[in-house]
């Protein structure tokens, strides 16, 4: 790794800008086996770094991103922390380590080997994906660099972790454009990539805590930016918050979005319903509905935003299953829950006919 190399990398620690000094002390502090040839005369090995960062930098700029500011005093250099790309790293744990393990040994820090040096240096800022046996179980900030004295794994990165549920594997294979089962060592991915992933990240992790009406308005107007969440298992129930007096429970706009694709933007209660085009998705305008209401959630275990309970409806089906007397929403209730029993209970939503009749008729 060159000098300037190491000063790029020192800046991004240091939040993108450092005077020189500073910059030398955080060298060899990342760096403690920096050059021999440092040490070979009597000048003091912190002016000899000072000297060649100088050489490096300002007179023979080999750093295109790092820049000078002589209004300070002293000079200080600086990079422009927007510039720096933030990419998708997939790191498989490997088949000797079990994720227990891996979350009592490695909850701060991870460490890879030299061959992998030109990636590593490019993903401070960059998030990475834990994963094992075609699961991500674990996500984290990477926050630092370091180079240790290990002769196999000398390369560490430390991160704050955190463990996820809701990051599907398959689709991190799908927009990494790799074949299942490839990740078999770390895996920086390209610009383009990390960001499809990202924008998939992000959205399964932009929970709304809105009622029915602010969810719904939301889910219409940013349709066509929504990206689909067809989850494929149970997922926990989260804690709701306390808005206006109410219990508001959040809610996925992605998984609604894959009901009603799954739906082919049709009324499951009749197909032959027509609308309207929508402007948001120019196709014909359907509303998402809980099957089992969003209020009852304290009476299951498992989350009831998934797809499995969300069903597409034409807003005059809509309307009649939230407005109409009991006895017409009892023909449309059967007619859903004979569609829908079998997909709730892969879902973890154990519900009978009686039962739901009882919810909406309370």
């Amino acid at each position: 790794m060159k000098v300037y190399e190491k000063v790029y990398l020192i800046l991004q620690e240091l939040g993108g800008r450092a005077s020189e000094g500073n910059i030398v002390d955080k060298y060899i502090e990342m760096f403690p086996d920096y050059d021999e040839a440092y040490t070979k005369t009597k000048t003091s090995s912190k002016s000899k770094i000072r000297g060649t960062i100088n050489a490096e930098i300002v007179r023979n700029s080999l750093h295109k991103n790092i820049k000078l500011d002589k209004s300070k005093q002293p000079y200080e250099y600086y990079i422009d922390m927007d510039t720096i790309h933030k990419y998708i790293i997939v790191q498989p744990i490997g088949k000797t380590n079990t994720i227990k393990g891996f979350i009592t040994n490695n909850s701060e820090r991870w460490a890879e080997s030299r061959e992998y040096q030109k990636k590593w240096l490019q993903s401070l800022h960059s998030t990475v994906l834990f994963t094992k046996d075609k699961k991500v179980f674990a996500k984290g900030l990477i926050t630092k660099l370091a180079v240790s004295d290990d002769d196999e794994y000398p390369l560490d990165y430390y991160y704050d972790l955190r463990l996820v549920d809701y990051i599907e594997y398959d689709k991190i294979i799908e927009y990494s454009e790799h074949k299942q089962g490839i990740f078999r060592h770390y895996e920086l991915l390209e610009k383009e990539k990390s960001d499809r992933i990202f924008k998939y990240i992000n959205l399964v992790e932009q929970e709304v805590y809105l009622d029915d009406i602010g969810a719904d308005e939301r889910f219409q107007h940013t349709l066509n930016d929504i990206v689909a969440i067809p989850s494929t298992k149970p997922i926990f129930a989260k804690n709701p918050i306390e808005q206006n007096g109410r219990r508001i429970f959040p809610r996925n706009l992605g998984y609604a979005k894959a009901a009603i694709e799954r739906a082919a933007y049709k009324c499951e209660i009749n197909q032959d319903h027509k609308s309207f085009i929508s402007n948001s998705s120019q196709k014909q305008y359907v509303e998402a509905h809980h099957f089992i209401p969003l209020k009852f959630q304290d009476d299951f275990l498992y989350s009831l935003d998934v797809p499995a309970n969300i069903v597409s409806l034409c807003p005059n089906c809509h309307r009649l299953i939230h407005f109409a007397s009991f006895n017409e929403k009892k023909k449309i209730l059967l007619h859903l829950f004979n569609k829908r029993k079998d997909f709730l209970q892969k879902y973890k939503i154990p519900i009978t006919e009686e039962e739901l009749y009882e919810i909406y008729n309370s």
